[in-house]
């Protein structure tokens, strides 16, 4: 039998840990056309969910496109991602896709490049004026409610990692894309992004374009119970024998972010294809083993930051203080407040630590953590 724990890459179906309370939500939420803007943090699986109910709106007969703006470096390749998305989910077929380009949007065109395998890639190319490109932004923005219309079937955009935005730089690309998405009343949208404060001042602010347009979702942890059930049942289909607190180590181990979960998982599966058999310790050598596999990487990042983002990682690895900023925790580790708020700032732009609720800290990178602590 295969490893059943993915980790990395797209799951669905069986593979894929519950998630049936966010799908259908989202789900319901589409179906009336509504706006979400949907937060997580990295590693929970917001693209695993996203990709998993584009498929589950595929088969209810929605046409649906999904465009990730962490590809898109400027606004001339976000109009070529965009347009070859909604062209892709209305026409289907390459001959059509390629015909449908030059016709819906002048100022692009269609490209083939072929494949080692003998097949063809299809993207879009963007051959107006530098000057043009919000034109042609606007009118590829304008065209779901266009195709929603004549195909008589709801629209639903989903735009990933929507918290990138600002790279763009002003104010106006968010004021284009409201002007245009308000006016909609057949397309559903999703803006999901990582930066949970960058989102929610996009939403709260009252000076931004998106002020007020649609709900706040945050993508939180499996409950634990549903993803031990996961767990322990693909280890039983499997022939393996989990010895009592194996799986509620494991939880504990990856903090409840699927990506550590599904990883430790994963090689406790391939540490005990020969045995079958699963107990604390063989938890704690797969993590291990993690660890090993990413030191060069982790020793690569440990030398690109500064020693003072160096001290203090080592404080937060080792301890959960209440407040990042308190008297206790400065003085425990010896830090200053200035270098404290100028190493945060850093290594949240790096994504090594991702900030939660309530200005606490967490490291993106659990493995990464425990690095820290054995190497401290």
């Amino acid at each position: 039998m295969r490893n059943p724990f993915i980790y990395g890459g797209l799951v669905f179906g069986d593979h894929f840990a519950d998630r049936q309370t966010e799908l259908s939500e989202l789900a319901m939420e589409m179906r009336n056309m509504g706006k979400v803007f949907l937060i997580s943090p990295r590693r929970i699986g917001k693209t695993c969910v996203l990709k998993n109910l584009q498929e589950n709106l595929k088969g209810d007969d929605a046409l649906t496109a999904y465009i990730d703006l962490f590809k898109a470096p400027t606004l001339r390749h976000f109009a070529e991602l965009y347009a070859k998305a909604v062209v892709e989910a209305v026409e289907g077929k390459l001959e059509r896709m390629v015909k449908a380009i030059p016709r819906i949007f002048p100022g692009l065109r269609p490209k083939l490049d072929p494949n080692p395998d003998g097949t063809v890639s299809f993207s879009v190319e963007y051959i107006a004026r530098e000057k043009e490109v919000f034109q042609i932004l606007t009118e590829v923005l304008e065209y779901p409610e266009k195709a929603s219309i004549k195909k008589k079937k709801q629209f639903v955009i989903i735009i990933d990692e929507f918290s990138d935005i600002t790279k763009y730089n002003g104010e106006d690309v968010e004021k284009a894309i409201r002007a245009v998405v308000q006016s909609h009343q057949r397309v559903g949208y999703i803006f999901s992004g990582s930066k949970r404060s960058v989102i929610r001042d996009m939403v709260k602010d009252k000076r931004r374009a998106f002020y007020r347009m649609g709900r706040i979702m945050e993508l939180t942890p499996i409950p634990r119970d549903l993803f031990a059930t996961f767990i322990e049942s693909w280890f039983m289909k499997g022939g393996y024998k989990l010895n009592d607190g194996a799986v509620d180590l494991i939880l504990e181990k990856g903090r409840d972010i699927p990506y550590n979960i599904q990883r430790i998982a994963h090689n406790i599966w391939e540490e005990a294809r020969d045995s079958k058999l699963i107990g604390k310790a063989l938890v704690d050598k797969a993590i291990w083993v993690i660890i090993n596999q990413e030191s060069m990487n982790y020793e690569a990042l440990w030398d690109g930051i500064s020693q003072k983002q160096r001290e203090l990682l080592i404080a937060l690895a080792k301890d959960d203080p209440d407040g990042i900023f308190s008297r206790d925790f400065i003085d425990r580790w010896r830090l200053g407040v200035s270098s404290i708020q100028a190493s945060l700032k850093a290594l949240e732009n790096r994504g090594i630590l991702d900030r939660e609720k309530q200005g606490k800290y967490r490291f993106d990178d659990e493995f990464f953590r425990l690095w820290i602590v054995k190497g401290s």
